[in-house]
């Protein structure tokens, strides 16, 4: 029942806080979740808890393991954090508020095709038939009354 309604709060969530624990590895269910989280769009920022009670080592292990598990969302911020003592948390917000305004932010068709182009640029498509793949682009309006 609570992973049903984990999984609507992130539907529903505009920006999502992927919390681990610490003094656990990543477990398969955070990666789990991290992809729901993608998959659906959502913004992310990633709090390590209990990071108060550890010594330096497990701190320096932590760390690698999440620069190596989680390299492929460099775009995350990842905030080291104690909810028992409130450590950490003074810049958490800030970063919710990037994240809220980088998703929710508006795109001119130019700046998407620029970004587009960028992407192409640095790597490019496969070869279908010998042929490049011609890159579309599909852009959603909402009409207000």
């Amino acid at each position: 029942f609570s992973v049903i309604k984990t999984l609507q709060a992130i539907q529903d969530a505009n920006v999502v806080l992927l919390t681990i624990d610490a003094r656990e590895n990543i477990s398969d269910q955070d990666l789990s979740l991290l992809g729901f989280i993608l998959n659906a769009g959502r913004s992310l920022v990633i709090v390590v808890n209990k990071w108060d009670g550890l010594d330096q080592d497990v701190k320096d292990r932590v760390k690698s393991e999440l620069d190596r598990r989680l390299d492929f969302i460099d775009f995350a911020r990842v905030h080291f954090i104690s909810a028992l003592h409130g450590s950490g948390v003074g810049n958490l917000f800030d970063s919710i508020k990037e994240a809220y305004a980088c998703a929710t932010q508006k795109m001119t068709t130019s700046l998407l095709t620029r970004i587009l182009q960028m992407a192409t640029d640095e790597h490019q498509p496969p070869m279908i038939g010998g042929r490049r793949i011609k890159l579309m682009m599909w852009l959603r309006w909402r009409k207000y009354e």
